[in-house]
């Protein structure tokens, strides 16, 4: 039965197989021959798709310049999901486009493949086993460009070329090109883009690229590096391999194998190397072997490049077989899995055949091909990570397929995982670890000398360096650098820049020469060392070993210390030069060529991480370099744990630089572990390395490499070996932390956006491929990706122990409206429609606002003198209820006319705190009912006077920025800001407003004032030298909301520390000034996006109101103490209470405070309080009369002060007036000692205290107050003596008296004047004239009727109109200032 069984199925195979192969072959296509167009061959190749789903398969590779789909045909019988070993072979044609037959041909080979498959047993066979990709036009712009019948190309090479006239096979990188090797993608064609993804992205095993305009099989390499146009050939380690390849095709074409075709071939049996018919660079053949798995010979089938369609059946027929037995021999040699123990595909393992200098290397499931001729080899597989496999002999049969799998062990390394070097010839170093020894290496290079090594260097390594001049020095000398690395041509995306900089100071010479050494080390360990090969595969590195020529020809060898050419060519120290956070000095006020040069270079390329080399010390100086005005010692960085680090790495990997022993010059000058904080160390204005942080975003550190600035050349070998090992280990530093790009959700990469790590007030920007670099140490850091015109993202990113870890992020398209929603209360008037309002409109907000909110919003102007000068809107819960309760906050902007924005962001300010009232937000309420708030939008109105011809509102077309832009503006006088610290100018008008100005500050006592500037970044702050940096705390608490805040490259004047500490001295006022944008007046377009980044930190500010101590002072019958104060034990600041209840209100951040409540007779009260997050905590303060004090009086005053019996030190004297009058019963006040006595009688006094500086203020009833400034030592016991004089004050009504008297007599004389106009007017309604017409006829007899006639026969003008005077648009210069106080002006109705 079973056998029966076999036999009905062999006789059923055995029918099928001599049906398939009985059946012709289907040719049909071959009727009607023509070309096929563009949309022609689209429509084909889809129709072909939707009729054979089960074998053919679409697919689009990319797109040409013009958009066209560069078009791929995949032919196999599992089109779905490829089987695993199936070899992939590919056919791409029309490189050139019109270059046309291998179009044609792979047209045609589609529909016999498909019309043929399960019909002709060798096709079958094919499709089965071999996965076929046909692409039939590589360049189809190029085709739709050329014309038929063309056997050469147009002029112009219109047609060959694509649409931007590139020669596609030229455009691929070359592995002998220095321009162009390592670029990969970047600058090139769309097409190649699209090819050379394609090609790395598949594991293709053999590949035909057919071309026209002769008859030959061209097999590798194609270039030889020689520069020679031909006839030397240039083999690949395959080279017998593509022989029999190029082979199998021409002999089996019936033109091609004679070698003579056309008139000018004469190709020995129909092959040749392509660099020995003619070299091409760049050619995509050689980019398939040496980048890819993928063997790849080139055809050239025709010798007329686009012949008539009549003659394609004739090439159809003369290439068919060779097309056949090419495809087919994509299953020579080996083939085989690479796995390890358990069974898991190997990814990227390399298979290697002994003798062959060429690896193919597996796919992602494990597989290789590896394509050989019929014989015996030696084979083994490798990979990073795991030992290699057994080394295995293999045979390998003609017309078989041999199976060879490979099973691998993981690597038991414990430090570096193994890996080995594979095709490689051992070379041979010296033990300064170079190639050669050289006698004339370790010299000094003076310029020329320099610029002959760096040049052959360059020559000598063209495919990883790239020698350029970034600019002159002063003398004309080049500023070289040169760049080393596997792509050194250009920034290649996700790849981090470094660079050293030395020889700054011209006499410092050390680093000069180390950055020859290192570039001659790097080139000549590039593909050797796997550490000097990851470093420069992963990492740009940029070398400079001058910034300074002109100084170093200056210099001379032997020099231990001097200054001689230490500064450039006109003498300036470049390392002074460069713009400083704190100051322009004489020194950095003008840059320096050199300078110049640098700065630009540095903007133009992303740099991470750099290192500036100098002499003089033995340490690695890290961030920052100086420090404020006022403050010395050490200044540390945000990024200072991480600056630590990088400081360590090097010296740790130095010699001798850890053990900070001190240098010869400088014996009690030593470094613990060998770093240093620049500023700790001595400070440094305008330095490169704060420079390179704060505005390049790349860190650095300044590197002492030696006690000596300009050794003798036979040191140079030892400077060489102690800090090799550091400066490889410095630059592999680059790669830590995190990394990524930074992409819109359609993948466009995204340039300038923050990366913000929270805890650390600094940032770096995404670069134009959306790549970015944050070196970071390990752990675990929250993470924000925020860019102009996107939402932020925030997430928590881990730093692994070792390495990096990438993190790519996608930001949606910024809303305005929907950020409105989110954080402004959905206001429109804040994001949209953006303007800089004139004073008149400044003024009209906000009396808007009062109007629309009149339960929490109060406008003043108009009021007071200040409230007409400088006009405010006052914003609190219950407007209208006490405020003695409450903190007195001002949000002022605009001190200075040159700083506008402030104007703008105080109003959006207001508008969200009022908004936020009135749906009941929760923290607004919480600060409105603790404060009062007093916006003050303008208080220079001279704005409107300079601020230019730029927009002052956009209403349409508006988006938001990638970069913000300034308006330039400047002042030609004194500004409201200035004149605060004293000093005068023309316009009267605003002199007045910083008069009113400080009266504000006088009269409202701010608890804080919040002030909103441009033109810098950060925030300003009063240092007030106390033991505890009250506000030093709110600036670090303002900066962490900001992320760091806004880093700008330029410094604007504005409100400074001077200004701030003026105002905090004088009164008593602490000034925080929010710089919030780098613009003192940005494009008005600009506005909402500094809104949105200001409200976080701003609101942070007042936040400071909802924490902190409150209460009230009262004595023993719990009557209010009004003259009682409150100090807080580390602050340098007293509080008063208030003069009703005698309540006080201090903002403190959370912790433990001591209190000290004083107030006069009576005894100084100290208690502690706990100060939580949120609360305001509330005290009640019981003061106790202070025991009397009884001194002894006598008409002595030099005998000693006796307290209750005993003898004590202090102070005696009289209080007299001018006449010598003694002043009884005169208040004596220690004001130190919060101490008062009453002088006796005689006007003497008495007033014991202990040694120390002390204020006395004395004043009695009808006298003028005066104070005087003592010191009382411990010398003796003997009293001081201290005599007071004092005026009296004559003044009535706050008036000195004569001026009382000449105002009353003003104000009577207006009465008398007032009287009398009454007097005529109710005469006139009765009808009488001005005098008797009887009474005193007599006495006016004589009078003259016609004057008469002319004084009072003139009607009497129209009653006059009163109304209160109020300008919209300002007060003029002379209302503020003039001496009138009427309020009513009398003005004219018209007849």
């Amino acid at each position: 039965m079973y056998l029966k069984a076999i036999f009905l199925v062999l006789v059923i195979v055995s029918s099928e197989s001599h049906r398939i192969r009985s059946n012709p072959a289907d040719e049909s296509f071959l009727n009607n021959p023509r070309y096929l167009n563009y949309d022609e061959l689209t429509n084909l190749f889809k129709q072909l798709e939707a009729e054979h789903p089960e074998i053919a398969k679409l697919r689009s590779v990319g797109k040409s310049v013009k958009n066209r789909d560069l078009w791929a045909l995949e032919i196999n019988s599992n089109v779905a999901n490829r089987t695993l070993l199936t070899p992939m072979f590919k056919f791409v044609a029309n490189m050139h486009g019109d270059e046309t037959v291998g179009r044609q041909l792979m047209v045609y080979l589609a529909q016999y493949l498909i019309d043929n498959y399960g019909k002709d047993e060798r096709v079958t066979k094919l499709v089965n086993s071999t996965d076929i990709y046909l692409m039939p036009s590589m360049n189809p712009d190029g085709y739709e460009n050329s014309e038929e019948g063309m056997c050469e190309s147009k002029p112009g090479y219109t047609g060959r070329e694509n649409e931007n006239s590139k020669d596609l096979n030229r455009d691929f990188p070359d592995q002998f090109d220095s321009v162009r090797t390592g670029t990969i993608l970047a600058g090139r064609q769309p097409e190649t883009i699209a090819l050379m993804t394609w090609i790395i992205s598949r594991p293709f095993v053999l590949s035909g690229n057919l071309h026209g305009g002769a008859v030959v099989a061209s097999y590798p390499f194609d270039d030889s590096g020689s520069k020679r146009q031909c006839c030397r050939e240039s083999k690949s380690p395959d080279d017998a391999l593509f022989k029999k390849l190029a082979l199998t095709y021409a002999q089996n074409h019936p033109l091609m194998k004679g070698g003579r075709a056309c008139r000018s071939d004469q190709f020995d049996q129909g092959i040749t190397n392509g660099a020995f018919w003619y070299e091409v660079r760049g050619g995509m053949q050689d980019f398939n072997y040496v980048h890819s798995n993928c063997f790849e010979v080139t055809f050239e089938l025709s010798c007329c490049k686009f012949p008539k369609a009549e003659t394609l059946p004739t090439e159809w027929a003369n290439n068919k077989e060779s097309i056949l037995q090419f495809i087919e021999a994509s299953h020579w040699g080996v083939k085989g899995l690479v796995t390890d123990r358990n069974g898991e595909p190997v990814l990227d393992a390399d298979v290697v055949v002994v003798g062959v200098r060429h690896n193919i290397t597996t796919s992602n499931r494990g597989e290789y091909w590896r394509l050989l001729l019929p014989g015996e080899y030696e084979m083994y597989a490798a990979a990073y990570g795991f030992q290699p496999s057994k080394l295995v002999k293999v045979v390998v049969e003609a017309d078989r397929t041999t199976i060879q799998n490979f099973s691998m062990e993981r690597s038991s390394a414990e430090k570096d995982d193994y890996k080995i070097l594979l095709n490689q010839t051992q070379r041979t170093f010296d033990v300064y670890g170079f190639l050669s020894s050289d006698s004339d290496l370790f010299k000094h290079h003076h310029y020329h000398e320099m610029v002959e090594f760096l040049k052959e260097i360059n020559d000598s390594y063209p495919n990883i360096t790239h020698l350029h001049s970034v600019g002159k020095s002063v003398q004309g000398r080049d500023l070289w650098v040169m760049v080393i690395s596997s792509t050194p041509m250009k920034h290649t995306p996700g790849k981090p820049e470094f660079k050293y900089i030395a020889n700054m100071h011209g006499n410092e010479i050390v680093g000069r020469e180390l950055l020859l050494y290192l570039m001659k080390y790097l080139c000549e360990h590039y593909g050797v060392d796997d550490r000097v090969t990851r470093l420069l595969d992963g990492t740009r590195i940029h070398l400079m070993p001058s910034m300074n020529p002109d100084g170093y020809e200056r210099s001379h060898e032997g020099d231990d210390s001097s200054a001689v050419g230490r500064g450039n060519a006109n003498n300036v120290d470049l390392n002074r030069n460069f713009p400083d956070q704190y100051y322009i000095n004489e020194f950095n006020r003008a840059l320096q060529p050199e300078t110049k040069a640098v700065m630009d270079w540095i903007l133009s390329e992303p740099f991470v991480l750099s290192a500036n080399l100098h002499n003089g010390a033995l340490v690695a100086n890290y961030p920052y370099d100086d420090n404020p005005p006022g403050q010395a010692g050490e200044n540390l960085s945000p990024d200072d744990v991480v600056f630590k680090f990088l400081a360590h790495s090097y010296s740790d990997a130095h010699k001798s630089m850890h053990q900070g022993a001190a240098c010869p010059l400088f014996p009690d000058e030593r470094f613990q572990d060998g770093i240093t904080n620049g500023a700790k160390w001595y400070s440094v204005s305008g330095g490169m390395q704060d420079w390179n942080y704060l505005v390049a975003g790349c860190m650095e550190l300044t590197i002492e490499i030696g006690c000596y600035k300009y050794p003798y050349a036979k040191e140079l070998p030892r400077y060489w070996l102690d800090n090799r090992d550091a400066l490889l280990t410095y630059m592999e530093q680059t790669n830590r932390g995190i990394r990524g790009f930074v992409r819109s959700t359609i993948g466009q990469p995204i340039e300038g956006a923050k990366i913000l790590v929270a805890g650390v007030s600094h940032y770096v920007k995404s670069h134009k491929g959306g790549d970015y670099y944050r070196i970071l140490l390990p752990g675990r850091y929250n993470v924000t990706i925020e860019a102009p015109g996107y939402e932020s993202y925030t997430n928590e990113v881990v730093v692994p122990r070792e390495g990096s870890v990438d993190y790519n992020v996608s930001l949606m398209k910024d809303d305005p409206m929907h950020w409105a929603d989110g954080y402004d209360f959905g206001i429109t008037e804040n994001v949209l429609r953006p303007k800089y309002h004139s004073n008149a409109e400044v003024y009209e907000i906000l009396a808007g606002m009062e109007n629309r909110f009149s339960d929490v919003a109060a406008f003043q102007s108009g009021d007071d003198f200040v409230s007409m000068t400088v006009r405010s809107l006052k914003i609190t819960h219950e407007i209208d209820s006490s405020e003695e309760t409450k903190f007195h906050v001002a949000i002022m902007g605009n001190l200075y006319a040159t700083q506008p924005i402030g104007r703008e962001i105080t109003i959006d300010l207001a508008r969200h705190l009022i908004h936020g009232h009135s749906i009941g937000d929760p923290q607004i309420l919480t600060i409105l009912n603790n404060t009062v708030i007093h916006v003050i939008p303008v208080i220079d109105t001279a704005f409107e006077q300079i601020w230019g011809d730029y927009p002052k509102e956009l209403t349409t077309g508006w988006k938001k920025p990638t970069l913000y832009t300034c308006n330039n503006i400047t002042a030609d006088f004194k500004q409201v800001g200035d004149q605060i610290i004293g000093g005068v100018r023309v316009n009267g008008g605003l002199k007045s407003v910083a008069t009113a100005f400080k009266h504000m500050l006088m009269e409202e006592k701010f608890d804080l004032v919040l002030n909103i500037e441009g033109g810098s970044g950060g925030i300003i702050y009063p240092k007030t030298g106390a033991k505890f940096e009250l506000y030093g705390v709110y600036a670090e608490a303002y900066l962490k909301s900001a992320k760091g805040g806004v880093q700008c490259e330029r410094n604007v004047k504005g409100t400074d520390d001077e200004i701030t500490s003026a105002l905090y001295r004088e009164y008593n006022v602490p000034v925080l000034t929010a710089k919030v944008s780098c613009c003192d007046y940005p494009f008005v377009g600009d506005i909402p996006y500094i809104w949105r980044q200001s409200l976080a930190p701003l609101m942070t500010v007042l936040t400071f109101t909802t924490t902190g101590v409150q209460g009230f002072v009262q004595d023993e019958k719990m009557a209010p103490m009004r003259n009682a104060t409150v100090k807080v034990n580390g602050l340098d600041r007293t509080f008063d209470v208030t003069k009703t209840s005698a309540h006080f209100k201090i903002m403190l951040p959370p912790g433990q405070y001591t209190f000290e409540v004083s107030c006069h007779y009576y005894t100084t009260t100290t208690l502690g309080v706990t100060v939580v997050q949120g609360q305001l905590s509330f005290v009640r303060v019981i003061l106790t009369k202070s025991t009397t004090i009884n001194v002894e009086t006598d008409t002595e005053l030099t005998k000693p002060l006796v307290v209750d019996g005993a003898v004590t030190s202090g102070i005696r004297g009289y209080v007299k007036d001018n006449l010598n009058h003694p002043i009884p019963a005169a208040l004596v006040t220690v004001v130190e000692q919060n101490v008062t006595v009453l002088s006796d009688d005689n006007g003497k006094y008495g007033v014991p205290v202990p040694p120390g500086t002390y204020t006395l203020e004395v004043s009695a009833s009808g006298y003028h107050k005066e104070i005087k400034y003592m010191s009382v030592d411990d010398v003796s016991v003997n009293p001081h003596i201290v005599i007071f004089t004092l005026v009296k004050n004559t003044s009535v009504w706050g008036m000195p008296r004569l001026v009382f008297v000449i105002f009353m007599g003003f104000v009577c004389f207006m009465g008398l004047g007032l009287g009398l106009l009454c007097y005529l007017g109710c005469r006139k309604r009765s009808e009488y004239g001005l005098l008797s017409q009887n009474a005193f006829y007599e006495d006016f007899r004589d009078f003259d009727e016609s004057k008469e006639k002319e004084l009072f026969s003139r009607p009497l003008p129209e009653k006059p109109v009163t109304r209160p005077y109020f300008d919209d648009d300002d007060f003029s210069d002379a209302d503020v200032s003039s001496d009138d106080e009427d309020d009513i002006v009398l003005l004219q109705s018209k007849q």
